[in-house]
């Protein structure tokens, strides 16, 4: 902020919402909440796709579904797919499908040949962000990839509802050593990825940390995905916030409740979109005394103006304004203020 004296008289000014987000970006005081429709649309064609895709893929193995939800779907074929051993398979079964897509993507664009080989002879040892590793894609170093511009912004802390590990690859490229978490929703997922926050690690901008919230699919058993996941995580968030058994990690939700939150990526209509509010931001208020720090919702899909009008006002309880930009188009602006 400028510098004021204190016997002047200062005419007050209206504050642009961005201009105070910038503020905060540069003493490191914001944290970004980055939906998973950001990778979809980055690699894998598009959010609203993948769940036709899924539909398609479904059908083709003969399990025909009257919803095209992602979470409706995989919820009914989880409880009537005979075929599927337990619902861990489906999870399973679903990140391979994730996989696949990509990989039938970049084989349509004439992708290098070695390494289609090195990824067919690797393939099920390799995560969704290892095979884009090996592909070369996306670029990292093109400033329209919002991973990019994330990466950019020098934050401490970053939570994402995506499974998937590409802003750890921005954060890496970006000279940064990421260090990986998720949420802790339900009991046994202390295997795989063992827990970093509690012991001597502290968010830094050199050593940021990225918390999943809805799992990484490195380890399937995490991911929130059908529509008895995402409850069961909003029963799990709701039921023990603040405690000792709080799935949220401590400092997790203190960012949250201290900062200025800037969510990017989020559809009005999505299972993810609505268990995030419920779980983590609605309850934000109760964890501080003082009103919490403003924020941004960016809105993937712009609503009718009824429930624009509705989005606003409700929004505004919960100190968020909202932007109906494109994300990478928003992060860019924001970007070249920051860096100003």
């Amino acid at each position: 902020m400028a510098r004021v004296r204190t016997n002047q008289v200062v005419v007050p000014i209206s504050i642009d919402p961005m201009d105070a987000i910038v503020q905060r970006i540069r003493a490191g005081s914001v944290v970004p909440i980055i939906g998973g429709s950001l990778a979809h649309d980055l690699v894998l064609g598009g959010h609203d796709e993948i769940d036709d895709a899924y539909a398609v893929y479904c059908r083709n193995q003969g399990f025909e579904l009257a919803s095209n939800s992602l979470a409706e779907m995989l919820q009914f074929r989880g409880v009537a797919d005979e075929n599927l051993p337990d619902l861990r398979y489906l999870k399973e079964d679903y990140v391979n499908f994730i996989k696949n897509r990509l990989v039938d993507m970049a084989e349509a664009a004439a992708v290098d040949s070695e390494a289609m080989d090195e990824i067919d002879a690797n393939f099920e040892s390799l995560s969704l962000s290892q095979v884009c590793d090996t592909l070369g894609f996306p670029s990292f170093d093109e400033r329209s990839n919002p991973y990019v511009l994330l990466a950019a912004l020098n934050l401490p802390i970053y939570i994402t509802t995506s499974s998937h590990g590409l802003l750890e690859m921005a954060l890496q490229r970006a000279g940064r050593e990421p260090q990986t978490e998720i949420c802790r929703w339900r009991p046994g997922l202390e295997t795989q990825l063992p827990p970093i926050l509690g012991g001597d690690y502290e968010p830094s901008r050199e050593k940021p940390l990225v918390y999943h919230l809805f799992g990484y699919d490195e380890d399937p058993a995490s991911l929130v995905l059908t529509e008895d996941d995402h409850l069961n995580f909003l029963v799990a968030v709701s039921e023990n916030l603040g405690n000792d058994h709080d799935p949220v990690h401590k400092r997790v939700r203190l960012a949250l409740a201290e900062s200025s939150l800037l969510l990017l990526g989020y559809s009005l209509r999505d299972w993810e979109t609505r268990i995030l509010f419920r779980g983590l931001i609605v309850p934000r208020t109760r964890l501080i005394a003082d009103d919490p720090a403003t924020g941004v919702v960016n809105i993937q899909l712009r609503p009718g103006i009824l429930e624009e009008n509705y989005l606003n006002r409700y929004l505004d309880r919960f100190s968020l304004d909202v932007s109906w930009r494109d994300v990478a188009e928003y992060l860019a602006d924001l970007y070249s203020r920051v860096d100003a």
